[in-house]
């Protein structure tokens, strides 16, 4: 499958609009920055033309897939961690989603402030750099060691489905993942409806 930006699924419209913008050139099947030409950036330009609204959006289905791993789903415990990992990735960066899109009117320091004041997105912080960095070497809750530590399975016969309860260990207290995830969804929503951002 070729790159978005390679070969036949550059068309002449796409060409002409990075190559006014990024100084590019397509040489054959692959488009790159001409020689002496520096990549252009500015404000409006975002990955994928996506902006922290995506990034949102990006989190309530990572929220429904947590949900569709404690209700049943195809699929064996690995992937139920990739998708639960997936969720505190998503939701962590959420702070910088909003403090690098100058459309969203919140900065770094907000989004931090927000998650300093919340156990909840705290531990959300420490999973999500956990996962990032193997291990942690700074911590939001206090506690190196907070990560998923437990996991329970239900397993549907003959529908080749099963239910994940994961739990999160943190100093001495134990979380269930999906109440976690459901309560750093509504501290942010509550944050974003503070800001006039929903």
């Amino acid at each position: 499958m070729p790159h978005p930006f390679e070969g036949p699924t550059l068309t002449p419209r796409k060409r002409a609009f990075l190559a006014g913008h990024a100084g590019l050139q397509n040489d054959g099947d692959i488009t790159m920055l001409a020689p002496g030409a520096a990549p252009r950036t500015c404000d409006a330009c975002r990955v994928l033309s996506q902006g922290w609204a995506d990034q949102w959006v990006r989190v309530q289905r990572r929220l429904d897939c947590v949900r569709a791993i404690y209700s049943g789903r195809a699929g064996g415990s690995e992937a139920a961690i990739d998708d639960v990992q997936a969720f505190f990735e998503s939701v962590h960066h959420l702070k910088d989603w909003l403090g690098n899109d100058a459309m969203s009117g919140i900065t770094k320091a907000d989004g931090d402030a927000l998650i300093n004041s919340s156990a909840t997105l705290q531990v959300c912080a420490d999973l999500a750099n956990g996962t990032k960095h193997l291990v942690l070497t700074s911590t939001r809750t206090g506690d190196l060691g907070t990560s998923i530590a437990r996991n329970d399975v239900t397993v549907f016969a003959g529908t080749g489905t099963a239910a994940h309860k994961f739990y999160v260990a943190s100093g001495s207290t134990e979380l269930d993942v999906l109440d976690l995830a459901e309560r750093a969804v509504s501290e942010w929503a509550a944050f974003l409806h503070s800001r006039g951002l929903m």
